[in-house]
């Protein structure tokens, strides 16, 4: 459910909100990858959405567990970013970012009823002029400088972040493996795009593909066969670059997702919202899930396209990316410096 506060009073909010996102989760058993996934990326200090659970009653009628997970628009923007100003566009299959040219109106293209690149404010300038210089740089600019070229226009070592929570929790529903749920915002204060993570209920072992997630390559990460996707690949040729993304991997799973620190987050959550399961009445409908299941999908595979139980997939993933990674040193980066004089 979309349950917006603004339709009939244009500008009215609920703490702050315009809408809420209650997602029912019914592709994942556990009720939980999702909020995992934010969390940790939370937790990795990258700009992403907050989410809890919640019981969403219906004229007093249980409809069951939910996560709400907090809205990507103007408001979000402006409390990560300080500026709401921007252009902020949703990307979904294919958005694969290849360069179409340097008309702007190229990027306008539509799969059925939509844009590829989705432009949600701004709509009436409808100016995808930053977007198509983006792409650009992203692929046009030589090996030599893009590390320089691409500072200039992109957050890009958030983005190193991001890389190594999609590529842990096995997310392939998303840019790199499925050209597929992201935002974009451009960010006035910096002059930057950013990059915003996008439905994460595909991760964690959940598998539609025949993959083991769990075991695959962490610097091969993409579908091959298909098209490009120049955000990871052009990251992954450049030394530098690569170098830093391990260094954020390792980062990540020293501190954040290694077994010690996520098991035990696991079990309390799972302890936490059993009691609102058990008397979830749509909760069985989609594929037969029961209470039993939900119990058990913290620790087992179910089959089908559960393809891990939650903390076995942590185990191979954490396991296999120690085994993985690259322990070259890097170059310091120096971000986000306060100018505030002591």
């Amino acid at each position: 459910f979309k349950v917006s506060f603004n339709t009939f009073e244009p500008g009215r909010k609920w703490y702050g909100l315009e809408k809420l996102n209650l997602n029912g989760e019914h592709n994942d058993h556990s009720i939980a990858r999702s909020k995992i996934c934010w969390d940790i990326l939370r937790q990795f200090e990258v700009p992403a959405p907050r989410s809890n659970h919640v019981r969403v009653y219906i004229n007093q009628n249980y409809y069951g567990l939910y996560i709400n997970v907090e809205h990507i628009d103007e408001e979000f923007v402006e409390s990560r970013f300080g500026n709401k100003d921007g252009n902020l566009f949703k990307c979904l299959w294919p958005c694969d970012l290849n360069y179409l040219g340097s008309n702007p109106e190229a990027y306008k293209l539509t799969v059925g009823d939509r844009r590829v690149y989705d432009l949600r404010t701004n709509t009436e300038e409808d100016d995808y002029s930053d977007l198509a210089h983006f792409i650009d740089v992203l692929n046009n600019t030589p090996d030599n400088e893009f590390i320089c070229e691409m500072e200039k226009v992109f957050n890009l070592h958030d983005y190193l972040k991001i890389i190594a929570v999609d590529i842990f929790t096995g997310n392939w529903d998303g840019y790199i493996y499925n050209k597929n749920n992201l935002y974009l915002y451009h960010n006035t204060e910096t002059d930057k795009f950013e990059y915003i993570p996008y439905d994460l209920d595909n991760t964690l072992g959940i598998d539609w593909f025949d993959r083991d997630w769990g075991t695959r390559d962490m610097y091969d990460w993409e579908q091959h066969g298909d098209e490009v996707r120049p955000l990871y690949t052009r990251i992954m040729d450049i030394p530098e670059l690569r170098d830093q993304y391990s260094y954020y991997m390792n980062i990540l799973t020293n501190s954040i997702v290694n077994e010690t620190t996520l098991l035990p987050y696991l079990s309390e959550m799972r302890d936490k919202i059993a009691p609102f399961v058990i008397n979830d009445p749509y909760a069985p409908l989609d594929y037969g899930f029961s209470y039993e299941d939900f119990l058990t999908s913290y620790n087992s595979s179910l089959g089908g396209h559960v393809a891990y139980g939650l903390m076995p997939y942590v185990h191979v993933r954490d396991s296999s990316t120690m085994g993985q990674l690259e322990g070259n040193n890097i170059r310091p980066v120096i971000k986000y410096i306060d100018p505030t004089y002591l």
